[in-house]
């Protein structure tokens, strides 16, 4: 049997994956940190493992590397489970091994099932054809079949082959068994005589301190009370020589008094020029800074309005710009990002600093299903009340499916986002908010009338949001 391993600190999250994971023919294994999810690939090689980024100690992207990293285990499938959005952690995780990520707050089965369809890893009463997501911009559903089993070559040789094949498998998994009990043996032996020394040395101090308390304290090889007893003779000739230096001291002090009188008459005469010095630059300084911000508030001003204008005139570029694509197009495919740049770079030579959002919209298309099984646009005589609807199909539009590769390019080569000026931002909005609503009564327009409705509202829409 084959086994997933889920590596999360948090118990919830692992009951929650594993409970939907009964419905294959899997052994579930979890580990509490990504230190323990590695000791156990030391010895067991899961079929998929799901890992959580955020724990305590190593995180999931840490661990990703290690075993991306091992020749032994980097073709072991790596999910993160996690908490975490956004297109920007989406694409780190790729880069770094992950297979797919999978969302804590939203997962459902379906999504659960589609990770592990495409592992070859199916629901135990698995009989029939499993629906897997068409790419973005295909515009198809294509019904996925679980792969054949092979025949054996005849009768004879079938049962010979399970029962070598499963004694093989027994005896391997058995080794890994002992060797990882053995592991775990040497580990615990190990604290035990770590443990033993430091009771063994604690005991050493303690006695080692015990006999030099009983013994008279030294500084060097001087007894202490030889040291005290010529401190007190030091301190006899100090006070005698107390009397002398006091009448000194005396003398001393009231020479200075007098010195510190003239010159504490000197610093006043000093002070009183001084303030009226200070007074006269305080009063010029305020008389700059008052000057200061006039100009600075004017030309704040100036610069506001010639942004907002710039900024208006790049909105209203956008708003005539024909942001739509086909039915079967990606929406963020070369022409469209030829225009979002030429979006970006003027609200960037204005001085635009914020945030551009591309929303994409998809039309609620009038299908039909042809006879490999694959949805198309319907013959345009077709009533439109007998048309299959898009949102019948119950499609799933994530925004992972439309990063396309002009995307990509662009957002890692543009000179705005790179220096941080402008940050480019995708969300799917899925058949929701028509620009154009439609007929009320299908049955009264065909199929081509309700499309180019649909067309119109399969678009590409741009936010701004400054910063």
């Amino acid at each position: 049997m084959q086994r997933a391993l889920i590596v999360d600190d948090s118990k919830t999250a692992q009951l929650r994956l594993k409970k939907m994971m009964t419905r294959y023919d899997l052994t579930v294994d979890v580990a509490f940190s990504a230190e323990e999810a590695l000791g156990y690939l030391s010895y067991r090689m899961p079929a998929v493992i799901f890992m959580d980024h955020h724990m305590e100690g190593m995180d999931g992207f840490e661990a990703l590397k290690i075993i991306k990293a091992n020749p032994t285990t980097a073709t072991v499938p790596v999910i993160m489970y996690t908490a975490q959005k956004g297109d920007v952690y989406v694409g780190q995780a790729r880069a770094l091994g992950a297979l797919d990520i999978l969302s804590k707050e939203v997962i459902k089965p379906s999504n659960l099932e589609r990770v592990l369809a495409s592992l070859k890893i199916y629901p135990v009463a698995h009989h029939e054809a499993v629906a897997i997501p068409v790419a973005a911009g295909a515009g198809v559903v294509t019904p996925l079949q679980p792969p054949a089993s092979v025949e054996p070559n005849s009768e004879s040789e079938k049962p010979q082959h399970d029962a070598a094949a499963s004694f093989a498998t027994t005896d391997f998994e058995e080794m890994q068994l002992q060797v990882a009990r053995l592991f775990e043996l040497h580990i615990a032996d190990v604290r035990q005589q770590i443990s033993e020394h430091s009771r063994y040395v604690v005991r050493r101090l303690s006695n080692e301190i015990e006999k030099a308390a009983e013994k008279e304290p030294k500084i060097g090889d001087v007894p202490l009370s030889v040291i005290n007893e010529e401190i007190s003779a030091d301190s006899r000739r100090a006070n005698r020589l107390s009397s002398s230096l006091l009448i000194f001291i005396l003398v001393a002090v009231g020479l200075l008094s007098f010195q510190l009188y003239e010159t504490r008459t000197a610093l006043n005469t000093l002070s009183d020029d001084y303030n009226l010095l200070v007074e006269g630059n305080r009063q010029s300084q305020a008389l700059v800074s008052s000057m200061a911000e006039v100009v600075a508030q004017s030309n704040k001003e100036l610069s506001k309005t010639s942004l907002n204008s710039g900024v208006t005139a790049a909105i209203s570029w956008a708003l005539d710009t024909n942001l739509q694509f086909e039915f079967n197009q990606a929406p963020l495919n070369e022409e469209l990002m030829m225009q979002i740049s030429t979006l970006v770079y003027r609200l960037a030579s204005v001085g635009f600093e914020g945030i551009v959002e591309l929303n994409i919209h998809r039309g609620n298309f009038c299908l039909q299903q042809a006879s490999n099984g694959e949805y198309q646009l319907a013959a345009p005589n077709t009533p439109a009340d007998q048309c299959l609807l898009l949102a019948d199909t119950t499609p799933d539009f994530p925004v992972s499916q439309y990063l396309s590769l002009p995307y990509m390019n662009f957002q890692d080569n543009a000179v705005p986002i790179k220096q941080g000026q402008i940050d480019l931002n995708v969300v799917s909005t899925g058949i929701g908010e028509p620009r154009v609503p439609y007929p009320e009564n299908p049955h009264t327009v065909s199929a081509a009338e309700w499309n180019a409705i649909a067309a119109k509202n399969n678009r590409v829409t741009v936010d701004l949001s400054a910063l």
